[in-house]
């Protein structure tokens, strides 16, 4: 039956070509375009693969429909460039069911119901450069079945079910920039399997279920960005990136690592946020002086960081250290040896104070205080006139008194006006409201505690009310 109907539709598109004219059929609710020929058939309920558009298409879009299988069905489009199935119901790729889409350069099957590739499924694919197999159910990828794929140059294999991949899987693979295995079930890098990719520029690893990496984890020298984020890596060996001379950007977040591991110089952005690390020691960061940008945010048992444990990254221009409930103070002059500092995110930490020393004013274009446990008394008195500016590039978003209680709440930009005129002979004098003396909330004393004195309304009358005599 079928091959009678593929006969029967064969015959009536050679009868068109033979006077002269294409006979192009474009189903219900598709959209064609024989000026640059193509078909957008998304959503339309196709559970069969229509056989009579324009056979010279070069595009062919078929996605979220209810296919279960090419078969032969595209035997008459020699001319596709691209190929979108995705979001169907396809459970397999039969051997030679592209053999003529010679010149098809992507090719998008995500969201199918593939659990592997059959050997030759590809077969006559020399041109493909983008593969998407993400979102399927594939445990496995046999060895050989990328071998006629020499030029492939991004394959996307997240969200499926692998968790080891064959010695040889990408070889012949020259061309492999990208290679996407996130969302999988892997416990190990596939070290040997990646050898082969001699100029891959992209991997992703992340949420998987690796957890070390060994002595000479990659193997790919030419990487650029690696991602590992989500897991459960709790080692990592002191040359596990050592092979990786080249990279840039390594994304460590959401592990279980309990130091820094050691990282090429060539790295530029390092995000290391949801670790267990405690410290960050003077030699954690030593080698990596080109590094622009630093994310330490969210970890849970982070409490102290060494003085100098930023001294050596002076090209750093963008830096997190937010969401670290443990960490109470900073060391003096902390951020003070970095030269090109822009962003500085200290948000929702513990800190109770920070010293105008400790930053570098000069670059600082941005700067993020809020949620921490400000004590507001003179140690922060250079503060209040930095928020309220408005003639300076530095953006200070306001900040709220934790300490002491007479200013729990109250907006440290509203407390501008007198600073000038404040005397701190000790930083930790606190800056509190000048109510009359027998009105103060909580004190039946009459005589002011040493302090410097601020009026309730100079500060936000809604934070610290005054009391009317």
């Amino acid at each position: 039956m079928w091959a009678r109907r593929v006969v029967r539709a064969w015959c009536v598109v050679w009868a068109g070509l033979c006077v002269g004219v294409v006979l192009a059929f474009c189903p219900s609710g598709c959209k064609c375009n024989n000026h640059f020929p193509s078909a957008t058939c998304v959503g339309v309920g196709l559970n069969v693969l229509p056989i009579l558009f324009n056979p010279g298409l070069r595009r062919l879009n078929l996605a979220h429909n209810l296919l279960t299988s090419v078969g032969q069905s595209l035997v008459f489009f020699e001319n596709l460039e691209e190929l979108d199935l995705s979001n169907n119901l396809l459970h397999s790729l039969d051997t030679g069911s592209l053999e003529n889409q010679k010149r098809l350069r992507e090719l998008r099957l995500a969201h199918n119901n593939l659990t592997s590739l059959s050997p030759g499924a590809l077969l006559g694919l020399q041109h493909l450069r983008l593969l998407d197999l993400s979102h399927n159910g594939m445990v496995e990828l046999p060895a050989g079945v990328l071998v006629d794929t020499p030029h492939l140059t991004v394959l996307l294999l997240a969200h499926n079910k692998l968790h080891a991949l064959p010695h040889h899987t990408f070889r012949g693979l020259h061309s492999l920039l990208v290679l996407d295995l996130c969302n999988n079930y892997f416990r190990d890098v596939p070290s040997l399997s990646l050898e082969h990719l001699h100029v891959l520029k992209s991997l992703q690893l992340c949420r998987n279920r690796i957890t070390r990496l060994g002595s000479h984890a990659f193997t790919t020298p030419a990487l650029v960005s690696l991602s590992l984020e989500t897991n459960n890596i709790d080692f990592a060996a002191s040359d596990a990136f050592s092979q990786l001379q080249e990279l840039k950007q390594l994304n460590l977040n959401d592990n279980l690592l309990r130091e820094i591991p050691r990282a090429p110089a060539s790295l530029q952005l390092l995000i290391f946020s949801k670790n267990n690390i405690t410290t960050i020691g003077v030699q954690d960061l030593e080698n990596l002086g080109r590094l622009s940008k630093l994310d330490i945010s969210r970890c849970p048992h982070l409490r102290e960081l060494h003085p100098d444990a930023f001294s050596h990254c002076v090209s750093l221009e963008h830096l997190l250290v937010s969401h670290n409930p443990l960490l109470r103070q900073l060391p003096d002059k902390l951020f003070a040896s970095l030269p090109r500092l822009a962003s500085l995110d200290l948000r929702a930490n513990s800190l109770e104070t920070l010293r105008a020393s400790s930053l570098p004013l000069p670059t600082l274009k941005h700067l993020d205080l809020r949620g921490n446990r400000l004590v507001c008394n003179c140690s922060l008195r250079w503060l209040p006139p930095l928020l309220a500016a408005s003639n300076t590039s530095l953006v200070v978003p306001d900040v709220q008194c934790a300490a002491p209680d007479k200013l729990r709440g109250l907006f440290l930009s509203r407390c501008v006006a007198l600073v000038p005129s404040v005397t701190c002979d000790h930083p930790s004098k606190n800056i509190v409201p000048n109510y009359p003396p027998k009105y103060q909330p909580g004190l039946e004393t009459t005589t002011m505690p040493t302090a410097v004195h601020i009026s309730a309304k100079e500060c936000g009358e809604k934070e610290v009310p005054v009391v009317e005599v």
